[in-house]
């Protein structure tokens, strides 16, 4: 699979418009798995909305993002008037795993890998991020990749996507077990000799009625 993400931000007077369209063009383009759907309070750098589709492989989300029935919403998109922000990925299916089944909570982060990433470092991280879920058991489905293509406050490295049940597993649960802070936090807090991972980031997450990460 191949995955295209895209965290909008609009201008206030024109999000309703612009999610309108954006939601018509979506359907249109023959997408393998979609969410669009607007993210939670509180996020950060996590825009209006968060845009994800899935495809067989690189060409065919190529070939649906340069279609007509697209054309739309990227005309929107481009548009500094409706668009004031715009964080852009694209990836292949990297390490994933978990049940695909359920809806709840869709989270993403996006990290720029940025401080001596040696190619042993990039795999430590990688490595002990994507042990995680078998610690934090309210970590459902996941899915740790490397952007091949990326756009917006930084040229992000790494998409780091998970499911919950709910916002507590997120914000409880994930965020505060000792998993996450006495192993992966290590990467991300220039105090310790790991600091790997730029502190500018992006923390987005929406509801979902269904699974996202598919592949």
């Amino acid at each position: 699979m191949y995955n295209r993400l895209l965290i909008p931000t609009f201008a206030p007077d024109r999000r309703d418009a612009a999610m309108a369209v954006i939601a018509e063009a979506s359907a249109a383009i023959g997408a393998e798995a979609l969410l669009f759907a607007p993210t939670l309070p509180g996020v950060y750098n996590g825009g209006d909305a968060i845009w994800r589709a899935s495809f067989a492989d690189r060409a065919a989300c190529d070939a649906a993002l340069d279609s007509d029935a697209w054309a739309p919403a990227a005309k929107l998109l481009a548009d500094p008037a409706v668009t004031t922000h715009l964080d852009a990925v694209g990836y292949a299916t990297g390490a994933v795993g978990g049940p695909v089944d359920g809806g709840g909570l869709y989270r993403v982060a996006l990290f720029r890998a940025a401080i001596d990433p040696t190619p042993e470092r990039l795999a430590a991280f990688g490595a002990q991020t994507a042990a995680m879920p078998r610690a934090i058991r309210s970590i459902r489905r996941w899915q740790l990749a490397t952007a091949d293509e990326a756009s917006g406050l930084h040229g992000w490295t790494h998409v780091w996507e998970q499911e919950y049940a709910d916002r507590a597993g997120l914000e409880g649960a994930y965020m505060m077990h000792p998993a996450h802070w006495a192993h992966v936090e290590r990467w991300f807090d220039p105090e310790y000799t790991e600091f790997l991972v730029h502190p500018l980031l992006v923390h987005s997450f929406c509801a979902i009625d269904r699974p996202v990460i598919v592949a």
